[in-house]
């Protein structure tokens, strides 16, 4: 089993969202959606289509920062959470480029686009790319993907979006229009390990990110002990 990747053209998209409610169903998310959290999205802008999904990067931030490990990437190029292990510091939420992780309040977890790993894992497609009316998502291994977008880039002048975003991301966006006028994040090239109010990276971010991961670990353990003395 190779490293996968998702083709998003946006020219066939309709904004139609059957890719949301599919997810919604197929993960079990209503509860989370009557909430306003959803792992994809289109949104219906005045100059093109924004799809909001995990880009699923090759250098994620989210696992770079995550001081308890409750983020990994996988062999396939998927990138999962896990929230047994969560402190719930939110360092995810800060450090991803393109505003993907959302902090769930009430089940106290991260909202994220897993690429459907339980269905890709058994040789199926994500739910999302399964069930799209116009065909306007494809998935198949990373190579074959990437070397299609490039070609139909070429052919029909269209911009490639998430090609080398953050170093390079497993969903790779066609579109007619400039994507940050439409609403992608204008990410650096380079991974970003982390990030502030204004996309500050360094050291110090990751190390104040890392101080307030260990700091609620502190507090959940205490309260965890403090439980079992009872």
């Amino acid at each position: 089993m190779g490293k996968y990747a998702i083709l998003l053209d946006t020219r066939f998209c309709t904004g139609c969202n059957t890719c949301f409610y599919k997810c919604v169903q197929e993960n079990r998310l209503h509860e989370s959606a009557n909430q306003g959290y959803a792992r994809t999205m289109v949104l219906i802008r005045d100059k093109g289509l924004f799809h909001h999904r995990c880009m699923h990067c090759e250098e994620p931030s989210c696992v770079a920062t995550c001081p308890s490990g409750a983020f990994a990437k996988t062999p396939e190029g998927i990138v999962l959470y896990d929230s047994q292990p969560c402190l719930g510091c939110k360092s995810c939420v800060i450090a991803c480029p393109f505003n993907i992780p959302q902090w769930d309040m009430k089940k106290k977890e991260v909202i994220k686009c897993t690429m459907c790993a339980h269905r890709v894992l058994k040789g199926k497609q994500p739910a999302c790319v399964e069930v799209c009316p116009t065909d306007a998502l494809e998935f198949g291994l990373y190579e074959e993907i990437t070397g299609k977008a490039k070609q139909i880039a070429a052919e029909n002048k269209l911009n490639i979006y998430g090609l080398e975003e953050n170093g390079g991301t497993s969903v790779i966006i066609l579109t007619k229009e400039d994507p940050i006028a439409i609403g992608y994040p204008e990410v650096s090239k380079s991974a970003t390990k982390a990030r502030g109010p204004k996309t500050i990276v360094g050291t110090a971010a990751v190390a104040a990110l890392a101080y307030a991961g260990i700091k609620k670990y502190t507090e959940r353990r205490a309260e965890i002990e403090g439980k079992k003395d009872e």
